[in-house]
């Protein structure tokens, strides 16, 4: 009698098992009365491999799941509420890096979201309001960290200035968005030195094709009108002294100066 009893509990102890909230330990994966699931829950591939791992309550997912790539490195992590992911979400690359998270929302993100590259440094940095559309300041950076665009979005559209950078940091570009979407572009770029020399050449790197206003990196502006492929075809150009004060205004006119 004493050995059977001791072979039964030792098969009872070796069940995998987790704490309810009476503190019995019970196996996962179980129903209850209503044959809905309750408790722990642990679903696996088909190979084997633990797939994802959660709490039910009365059938529906509840807490905190975790979901899990084959070779055992965290997927991703999804917060529930009676059966709706709603929540803290974080995503992860296969080597265990982080790529997205935020607070999603059933079917959307809210408030602070942040995508990463694979690297590890951020990749957006947005914020969206209580119905899933981008508002306020929202970021975009280069792979080695460095913001890349940063401007306000209203309701889901870029609403007013956004600023272009490259990835040494340097302004190249100020775009303005009104309700009705892209406005006009200002191209920052340093001021030629001589510009009787090729002066359209001097401010490359500029192939932009539309309206567009070129400055100095000082605030002057050198050209303003319609360009292609980053030649001014209709508008002005504007010479400055070294004292960066205004000396002439030249004209064109289908890519050639008129005056």
């Amino acid at each position: 009698m004493k050995q059977t009893i001791v072979i039964i509990l030792f098969l009872i102890f070796s069940l995998p098992s987790t704490v309810g909230s009476q503190g019995v330990k019970t196996a996962p994966n179980q129903t209850n009365e209503n044959n809905h699931r309750t408790g722990l829950w642990e679903l696996y591939y088909d190979s084997g491999e633990l797939k994802e791992s959660g709490t039910y309550a009365d059938g529906q997912r509840t807490g905190l799941w975790k979901s899990f790539y084959k070779t055992g490195s965290l997927k991703h992590e999804i917060t529930y509420e009676n059966g709706m992911a709603k929540g803290p979400a974080r995503f992860f690359y296969r080597d265990g890096q982080i790529w997205e998270e935020g607070y999603w929302d059933i079917d959307h993100w809210k408030g602070e979201y942040t995508l990463y590259h694979a690297n590890g440094q951020k990749f957006y940095e947005w914020n969206y309001n209580d119905a899933g559309k981008r508002t306020g300041e929202q970021k975009y950076f280069h792979a080695n960290g460095e913001v890349q665009y940063s401007g306000e979005w209203k309701n889901g559209k870029a609403n007013g200035e956004v600023s272009v950078f490259n990835d040494q940091g340097q302004l190249l570009e100020k775009r303005e968005y009104t309700d009705e979407g892209f406005n006009k572009s200002t191209v920052v770029t340093s001021r030629p030195e001589n510009t009787d020399e090729d002066p359209d050449r001097k401010i490359l790197p500029f192939y932009g094709t539309g309206h567009y206003t070129l400055q100095s990196m000082d605030g002057l502006t050198i050209k303003e009108g319609y360009f292609r492929d980053g030649i001014l075809q209709d508008g002005k150009h504007f010479i400055y002294n070294n004292r960066d004060s205004l000396i002439e205004t030249r004209i064109v006119e289908n890519g050639k100066y008129v005056k």
